[in-house]
């Protein structure tokens, strides 16, 4: 919070002069997310397939897990940081960057484990926690200021989400022949006269319980985060990984 100072003078006809000090108080988003009650949840299981613990491979000196652990304290936005894993060096290094732990079952840690059961498991542990933000480490350009514009928008939507924008033309196969999927052959759209798809990168989700515990993350009530195209990378592959570690050295500016 910061308190500015105004001092206002005011002069009548006869000359005379009032000074009136005016105290105007500006609230900043830091403050908006120091007084919610949104816990972060980061879902890191150890049986990664295309990288082997993937969540601990190395970018710019951190880990995926500590890098979104870091930029998610710096955002001062959250109750508590929970890492959710099934692996003991995760856990350490959730725990060594200040995050909490919680011990996921098995069950709830294999390759075909929807995030939605991972999630329910954790509320189900955690049963004052009603609001949370789903963060995802394969999103290694994830930003503070992502984060405290989502939980602006948090406070008048049941969920947000990070998106970018596309303007690819899809085309999709309908009864063996190739069809455009959402534009007109004879009026294909220029770039400029169009916003665009919104795609989601899976970067975050916030959520809140009651749409959970019908099965879902994200409802009618939606608002997006619009990130940068260049901050869109999803780590799912050794090449990723080198992308990442790539652009990464390119930038001047990291926000850990």
């Amino acid at each position: 919070m910061k308190i500015v100072i105004i001092n206002t003078m005011l002069f009548t006809r006869h000359a005379l002069c009032f000074i009136f000090t005016l105290f105007v108080v500006k609230i900043s988003c830091t403050d908006l997310c120091l007084e919610n009650n949104i816990h972060a949840l980061i879902l890191a299981r150890g049986g990664s397939k295309g990288i082997k613990l993937k969540n601990l491979a190395q970018v710019g000196g951190y880990s995926l897990l500590a890098r979104t652990i870091k930029t998610i304290k710096n955002s001062s936005c959250f109750k508590h940081i929970w890492v959710s894993t099934d692996d003991k060096n995760i856990a350490l290094e959730a725990q060594k960057f200040g995050a909490l732990v919680h011990h996921r079952p098995l069950q709830f840690a294999r390759d075909d484990t929807p995030s939605i059961d991972a999630i329910a498991e954790f509320l189900n542990s955690h049963t004052t926690i009603q609001d949370f933000a789903l963060f995802q480490c394969t999103s290694v350009f994830l930003k503070t200021n992502y984060i405290q514009e989502a939980v602006q928008k948090f406070e008048s939507h049941d969920c947000v989400f990070a998106a970018k924008r596309s303007h690819y033309l899809r085309w999709k196969m309908v009864d063996g022949f190739l069809v455009p999927a959402e534009f007109n052959l004879t009026s294909r759209p220029r770039r400029q006269d169009w916003k665009g798809d919104i795609v989601e990168t899976g970067m975050f989700y916030f959520s809140r319980r009651r749409l959970v515990d019908i099965g879902l993350l994200q409802n009618n009530r939606c608002s997006i985060v619009e990130i940068d195209a260049n901050d869109g990378l999803e780590i799912d592959s050794g090449h990723d990984l080198t992308m990442a570690k790539y652009i990464l050295s390119s930038r001047t500016k990291i926000d850990l």
